[in-house]
C-alpha cells in the first residue's frame, strides 16, 4: 500500500501517471496489478483506473468525473450535463459523453459513458473536476440533437428550470457552429422561454434574419409536425402544451 495515499489524491489515473508516482514502469505495472487483485483500485476501462472506497467498494469519483477523463477533450454533455446542473430531474445510468478523440462505449458501475463525436471543444467549463459544457451549449447542442439523446419534452423540462442563461454566448455558439437551421430550431424554443428569461427581441430578429431562407422539420419524427409559418418550419403541434405541464 506504499503509492496508495497518492492514488488516493488523484482518485482517477492512467497508466503514465502511476509511472510517475513509483519511478519505474515495470515495479508500477507489477504493484498495479496486486492493487487490482487485492480490490485497491478498479480498472475503469483500458488505462483508466480509479481508487475505490473500502465503505462502499466502489470507485471514488462519481460517473461526471469519470465521464470527463475518458480522453484529454471529453467532457459531460447534452442530458448528462443538464443533471450535472441539477436541471434533471431523474438519475440516468446513460452518461453522455462528447469527445473529438473517440473511444468504445463501455459500461462500468451499472452505468454506460457513451461517445458523442464533437468537432468543438469550446464552451465548456471544468467545475468541481468535472468538464461540462456550459449551461448555453448544453441548450444549444440539445436543441440540435433533439430526439437523439433526450426527446423535446425532457429537454423543455431542464431548460425551464433554470434561472439565467446568457443570449450572448448562445448567440456565439451559435455563429460558431453556423447552421442556418440551427439558429431556426434554437430560435423558435427559445421563444417560448422569452419571458422567463427576459430575451431582448433582437436576438429573434436575428435568428429570423440567419435562418429564413431554409425550411425543414425540427427533428425526425415527421408525422407529428405541422408548418409554422412565423418560423417557417414544421414543428409539434402542442408544443407550447409541454412546457405547461406541472
Amino acid at each position: 500500500m506504499k503509492y496508495l495515499s497518492e492514488l488516493n489524491k488523484l482518485k482517477i489515473f492512467k497508466f503514465n501517471d502511476f509511472i510517475n508516482i513509483v519511478g519505474d514502469s515495470n515495479l508500477a505495472n507489477v504493484t498495479l496489478q496486486n492493487y487490482l487483485k487485492r480490490g485497491y483500485i478498479k480498472r475503469i476501462k483500458y488505462n483508466l483506473y480509479g481508487t475505490v472506497s473500502f465503505e462502499t467498494n466502489e470507485c471514488i469519483v462519481d460517473k461526471f468525473v469519470i465521464g470527463s477523463n475518458i480522453t484529454d477533450t471529453s467532457f459531460i454533455s447534452h442530458h448528462s450535463a443538464f443533471e450535472f446542473y441539477g436541471y434533471y430531474n431523474q438519475m440516468y445510468n446513460v452518461v453522455n459523453v462528447s469527445s473529438t478523440t473517440k473511444f468504445n462505449s463501455f459500461e462500468f458501475e451499472n452505468n454506460k459513458y457513451s461517445l458523442i463525436t464533437t468537432s468543438l471543444t469550446s464552451f465548456v467549463d471544468e467545475i468541481r473536476g468535472v468538464k461540462v459544457s456550459s449551461i448555453e451549449r448544453t441548450i444549444v447542442d440539445s436543441i440540435k440533437d433533439s430526439g437523439k439523446y433526450s426527446d423535446l419534452e425532457e429537454i423543455l423540462n431542464c431548460i425551464k428550470l433554470i434561472p439565467y442563461i446568457s443570449i450572448k454566448e448562445i448567440l456565439k455558439y451559435l455563429e460558431q457552429i453556423n447552421s442556418k437551421m440551427l439558429y431556426k430550431k434554437v430560435g423558435v424554443i427559445l421563444s417560448l422561454f422569452k419571458k422567463h428569461f427576459n430575451i431582448p427581441e433582437s436576438f429573434f430578429i436575428k435568428c429570423h434574419e440567419v435562418s429564413d431562407s431554409v425550411k425543414g422539420y425540427f427533428d425526425n419524427n415527421k408525422d407529428a409536425h405541422v408548418y409554422n409559418s412565423e418560423w417557417k418550419i414544421f414543428i409539434y403541434k402542442d408544443l407550447l402544451n409541454y412546457i405547461n405541464k406541472e
